[in-house]
């Protein structure tokens, strides 16, 4: 059985500065993270041959009429699981969060995930701002997936 991302997952490798990118736009159900995951890791797997990657992971558009969109304990789960699958293979993983409890769970997922020495998970209420930061981690000028909102 085949699980449709498209209006909840995107996702874009920028080979010139070996940064993986991707949006979750809504919740997603154990399936779709299951499949994203699949993706996800397999991306990773096949451009990360020669040299580790970097990921830059956008959370921002997890909100629901003004609030975050929490990802189930279950869904959790798997992204723990691709973040330890995902782990030997990058240098840096930036994460943007739509607000601060997002932030704090992303960080709580990496420490669980055992990546939190590379991970930094990003938030200010100035998208812009968080933005520069994310690319400054990264060492990145800017990502075709990931522009201000």
């Amino acid at each position: 059985m085949s699980v449709n991302l498209n209006n909840k997952f995107r996702f874009h490798l920028d080979s010139v500065n070996k940064v993986f990118s991707w949006q979750v736009v809504d919740n997603l159900t154990v399936e779709e993270a299951t499949e994203a995951a699949r993706i996800i890791l397999e991306t990773v797997q096949i451009n990360s041959k020669t040299e580790k990657i970097k990921l830059l992971v956008d959370n921002r558009f997890m909100e629901r009429e003004g609030h975050p969109i929490v990802f189930t304990p279950e869904v959790n789960s798997i992204w723990e699981e691709a973040q330890r699958n995902v782990f030997p293979h990058l240098t840096k993983v930036a994460v943007l969060c739509s607000g601060s409890i997002m932030k704090m769970q992303m960080d709580r997922i990496s420490r669980n995930s055992n990546i939190s020495e590379i991970n930094k998970s990003f938030w200010n209420k100035e998208d812009a701002v968080m933005l520069k930061e994310a690319f400054d981690f990264l060492e990145i000028p800017s990502n075709a997936l990931v522009q201000s909102k």
